[in-house]
């Protein structure tokens, strides 16, 4: 489905709205440590410098444009977003950084992109604004465009291993009246891949005892 702007529009949550705040409180709120988060995600990703690889739900693209310095060409870097605003704010970025990056307004349950297209595709902190179906059909679509053997890097909010953990992730859960955060907390992010079809599902890392770092693999 379209919007008045000819955007493709999901049924899941984006983050539109509070675009230009986005930057500025997400610093805030990680004391300072969303770079590090960032930096954590590419270390658990072996990266050649030649890859093509599909951001998604790249939000303002302070993921996309870190994992851009690692890549030349023929490599490539694609942030997809279904805000426009979160788009809009990620090119000025990359304007202002003279970055390779390229951006574009898109939903992760309907890519634009060719069957095995890219080398990699990450998510980082997408996952739990998008409900039951919509997973679903978004790892069946980042499966679809991953060239065979491409690999996944699925960063964002798992089963709570701690008690500060559990309190943030249910709390939030509850406060913020986002039930889309049931299947993250619960732990089924895994299953989700491996429902898609993806092979040698691993938990790489896990901070704060609530996120987790998941690599996988589509088959030869």
């Amino acid at each position: 489905m379209m919007n008045g702007d000819q955007y493709p529009v999901t049924r899941g949550r984006d983050l539109n709205h509070v675009a230009w705040l986005y930057d500025p409180l997400v610093e805030k709120l990680s004391f300072g440590r969303e770079r590090r988060f960032r930096e954590k995600t590419i270390s658990c990703m072996d990266i050649q410098d030649t890859d093509r690889i599909l951001d998604i739900g790249c939000g303002t693209g302070s993921l996309t444009l870190l994992l851009a310095r690692r890549i030349t060409a023929p490599g490539e870097v694609i942030g997809i977003d279904a805000a426009p605003r979160m788009i809009a704010i990620a090119r000025q970025k990359a304007a202002k950084k003279h970055s390779p990056a390229y951006f574009q307004v898109g939903i992760a349950e309907s890519l634009s992109f060719a069957d095995a297209s890219f080398d990699w595709v990450v998510n980082s902190m997408f996952t739990h604004h998008i409900d039951s179906g919509l997973k679903e059909k978004a790892f069946a679509e980042m499966y679809r465009v991953l060239r065979p053997g491409g690999l996944l890097l699925t960063a964002d909010i798992d089963r709570p291993t701690t008690a500060m953990g559990m309190l943030l992730g249910w709390g939030g859960r509850y406060l913020l009246l986002q039930p889309e955060l049931e299947d993250n907390l619960l732990g089924r992010l895994a299953d989700f891949m491996r429902g898609a079809g993806f092979v040698e599902v691993e938990k790489k890392a896990h901070l704060h005892g609530l996120v987790s770092f998941f690599k996988a693999r589509k088959p030869e």
